[in-house]
């Protein structure tokens, strides 16, 4: 009888040291898990927000402004040649309606309102058209293509830092490449 007795108590013994081991290792794989999903949830924004952008400029170019009665307007304030396109940075912390040019309408319209989970101080918006070019290829002005048939180029990032602050912070970015059609 004291031969079963003891063998209980060291079972007993035994299990919690095994949920000792283990709850912890099963709780920060669960609490990985969320924080792997949140970052891919932000991703997916990310990728989302630059489709979004890209389908909006491609339909909001240069003849839709001209048909509309709007002034052509420019890309935007200042830009970067980039393998041979003009980018143009978005900047979101400004106030809505601010930014009249090309750049600051596509992130009015289409970027601020599509905003879910991600902060506006670690988002960057850059919107890229070839220059002007003439009909046997050479650039004859120093201005973005917003015509139909050139294309429109938007690059989304993001700045995620996991919510643990144990690693990163990685920059999230995507980018979308759609013909302008109007």
């Amino acid at each position: 009888m004291l031969l079963g007795t003891n063998r209980s108590s060291r079972r007993r013994g035994t299990t919690l040291v095994e949920c000792a081991i283990i709850y912890p290792l099963v709780f920060f794989l669960l609490l990985g898990l969320i924080i792997g999903a949140m970052g891919v949830f932000r991703y997916q924004e990310v990728a989302s927000l630059a489709r979004t952008a890209a389908r909006y400029a491609s339909t909001h170019g240069a003849k839709y402004r001209k048909d509309a009665g709007l002034a052509v307007g420019s890309g935007g304030t200042s830009s970067t040649t980039v393998n041979g396109l003009m980018c143009y940075q978005a900047d979101p912390t400004k106030a809505s309606g601010s930014d009249t040019s090309w750049t600051g309408d596509i992130y009015d319209n289409a970027i601020r309102p599509n905003l879910v989970a991600l902060d506006t101080q670690k988002l960057t918006c850059t919107v890229a058209w070839p220059q002007v070019k003439s009909p046997s290829g050479l650039v004859v002005q120093d201005l973005p293509d917003n015509w139909p048939g050139s294309t429109v180029t938007v690059t989304v990032s993001y700045q995620w830092f996991p919510e643990l602050y144990l690693i990163g912070p990685f920059t999230l970015t995507s980018t979308s490449t759609m013909a302008v059609t109007n």
